[in-house]
């Protein structure tokens, strides 16, 4: 990603979970669609089962409603693929906050399990 007012790549973010982007050449901000980090992340290990081992749920901002969240799963070194939405079709849900979007990437690891 480059600066949106000069071209420059030195470009930087003062909190990896936040959306703003800063240019240091030419101090422009502007705001991208997702964090660079996962808002809220866990690791979920399921002892049994097909999909035995470490699944992880992480938290991102929702693809659709930026005042609310989603979730997405990873197993294995891939990540789920669920295409509810266009913008994004490895995110899950809507809620209104991170815990709920975080229990909610758990239960789905649990109900995937059974």
């Amino acid at each position: 990603m480059n600066c949106l007012n000069c071209g420059s790549q030195e470009i930087y973010r003062k909190n990896p979970q936040e959306k703003v982007v800063y240019c240091e050449r030419c101090d422009y901000s502007w705001e991208v669609k997702q964090a660079r980090n996962p808002l809220l992340q866990t690791k979920v290990y399921m002892s049994r089962g097909p999909m035995k081992g470490n699944h992880y749920v992480s938290v991102w901002f929702c693809p659709m409603d930026i005042s609310r969240y989603s979730f997405s799963l990873t197993y294995g070194g891939g990540v789920c693929m669920f295409n509810e939405f266009s913008d994004d079709p490895y995110l899950s849900g809507s809620y209104e906050t991170v815990e709920e979007a975080l229990s909610a990437g758990v239960r789905e690891v649990e109900n995937d399990a059974r």
